[in-house]
């Protein structure tokens, strides 16, 4: 018999199977890659946050260990010209504690960073006779410059800390 009467089963895959199954992987590893350069970017934007969030809590945490003094915190700014306003004869932990967080805000990475604190008083000053709380308002601010390669990248990010702290 000639081998026209005979039909032959191939196995394996056709070249249009093949096709569709590397266009179907390939669509899937790009969209894996998106989502890991996503990833990426929001694990620095985190990572921005957490350090600011750090450096604002560093300096509530010395102001409320020096609360009999809060109100020598006030104007405190690591990017002006004198970012430490206290004496540092009269005022030593207080510019001690401001030349440190200034120190803490360079070396922090974070682009731009900085650093303020306000403090006002809530209640009416102790020596006016005026009974009070004596309770003080406190406002840290950290701002830096955003890295991260999101809708905020080069804008000027803040995050704020507000305390109220009340001298024995």
């Amino acid at each position: 018999m000639s081998g026209s009467g005979i039909l032959r089963r191939e196995s394996g895959f056709t070249m249009i199977e093949g096709l569709v199954a590397g266009g179907i992987l390939a669509g899937v590893l790009l969209g894996i890659s998106g989502l890991q350069t996503m990833v990426m970017t929001q694990n620095v934007d985190s990572k921005e946050r957490t350090v600011a969030m750090n450096l604002g809590t560093e300096m509530i945490e010395r102001i409320q260990s020096n609360r009999q003094k809060v109100l020598e915190y006030n104007n405190i700014d690591t990017t002006a010209g004198t970012p430490c306003p206290q004496s540092v004869t009269t005022q030593r932990q207080t510019y001690g504690d401001c030349r440190q967080w200034q120190t803490m805000m360079t070396s922090s990475n974070l682009t731009g960073a900085r650093g303020t604190v306000t403090v006002t008083r809530i209640d009416p000053d102790p020596t006016t006779g005026v009974p009070t709380l004596n309770r003080i308002n406190v406002v840290v601010a950290v701002s830096w410059n955003v890295t991260a390669k999101n809708t905020l990248f080069g804008q000027t990010v803040t995050t704020t800390l507000q305390s109220v702290v009340a001298p024995e």
